[in-house]
């Protein structure tokens, strides 16, 4: 592609080619120089040309957060999975994406994908229809384990220090989900850091004066009362205890990442696929502009790439998980904290 305007391809899929967030994320990359376009498939299907035109040229691919299990799925059922991993293994297009965009390019991921207020009409075929019901019915979910694309292997969790509306600690979800899962590898990126994959090495950012689950000692602290950082997770096979370790600033991908010994398919995918089918029908918010007020603006989360300029130089696979808050905030070099001897073990 023309590497002074990059092309980028926004894949809104996850969250069903929400408007607004085409106005906040995408369109901040026109002031980075870049050609957008997008991808918007939600609930109609392209011809292969349509796909061909898409892929074509592109540097890089933004994928959304929203709900990954309908945005994989669909991407399987359309042979988009097979346009970006050629795009990124046999061309060297950046890919980038937070939240459902980074779970998507695991093995799979710790995922929200079974909550009402992220299906494409909630609340769900499955679940009380009255719009009066939502709120209730919207805190009463749990987490599942969806499956990715495969570009990285592992089992990924994003926004690892938070607590969403259903009161559940993703953090200790995901030691859970990992023990039900023991043949995975689990990489647990916190919601204000940032794991990004450049070929054979990687390095890790994260935003300045903000929170996240590093202690000062390089422990693991509950509640988001430490620093922002990126953990690897295992199960110990002897006892079944979670070993956690902070995952250093910079290193080898292969220090950090490893294929899984087996893997096991969680049963609720079922579930999730029922409660938000890919049904062929347009988004709710296509029919019902009010749900576009659900979540204020001020609460959005975006999701960009910090190294665009540099990864498009050097022809990498760069996966980057960056929360890019309304404030447009740059990002600051991950700050180090020194491990103790040993590894955490939870």
């Amino acid at each position: 592609g023309n590497k002074s305007r990059p092309n980028l391809l926004y894949i809104g899929m996850a969250n069903y080619c929400y408007p607004d967030h085409l106005l906040i994320g995408p369109s901040y990359y026109e002031t980075l120089g870049c050609s957008i376009s997008f991808l918007n498939f939600c609930w109609t299907d392209p011809s292969p040309s349509d796909l061909d035109e898409a892929f074509a040229n592109v540097d890089i691919i933004l994928i959304a957060g929203g709900n990954t299990l309908f945005a994989v799925d669909r991407w399987t059922k359309l042979g988009i999975d097979l346009r970006i991993r050629e795009a990124v293994l046999e061309r060297n297009a950046v890919v980038a994406g937070g939240s459902a965009g980074f779970i998507s390019l695991c093995d799979g991921g710790h995922s929200d994908s079974m909550k009402p207020g992220s299906f494409k009409n909630p609340v769900g075929p499955l679940l009380n229809p009255d719009m009066s019901m939502r709120h209730t019915i919207d805190k009463s979910w749990e987490y599942v384990r969806v499956p990715g694309i495969g570009l990285i292997d592992a089992l990924c969790c994003p926004d690892y220090d938070t607590v969403q509306n259903n009161g559940v600690s993703r953090a200790d979800d995901f030691n859970n989900m990992m023990r039900r899962h023991s043949g995975e590898y689990g990489i647990a990126v916190d919601d204000w850091a940032a794991l990004v994959i450049d070929g054979h090495s990687y390095h890790i950012v994260s935003r300045a004066n903000h929170t996240g689950s590093v202690g000062k000692d390089g422990s693991f602290v509950p509640n988001s009362t430490g620093a922002p950082g990126v953990w690897a997770l295992s199960v110990d096979g002897n006892d079944g205890n979670i070993k956690r370790e902070l995952v250093q600033r910079k290193g080898e991908v292969s220090d950090i990442i490893h294929s899984p010994k087996w893997v096991v398919e969680d049963p609720m995918v079922k579930v999730a696929r029922a409660q938000n089918p890919d049904d062929g029908k347009p988004a709710a918010w296509t029919e019902f502009p009010e749900l576009r007020d659900e979540h204020p603006m001020l609460h959005f989360v975006i999701f960009i790439v910090s190294f665009v300029s540099f990864a498009l130089v050097v022809p990498a696979l760069v996966v980057s998980y960056i929360l890019w808050r309304m404030e447009f905030l740059r990002a600051h070099p991950y700050e180090q904290v020194p491990v103790p001897a040993g590894a955490n073990t939870v």
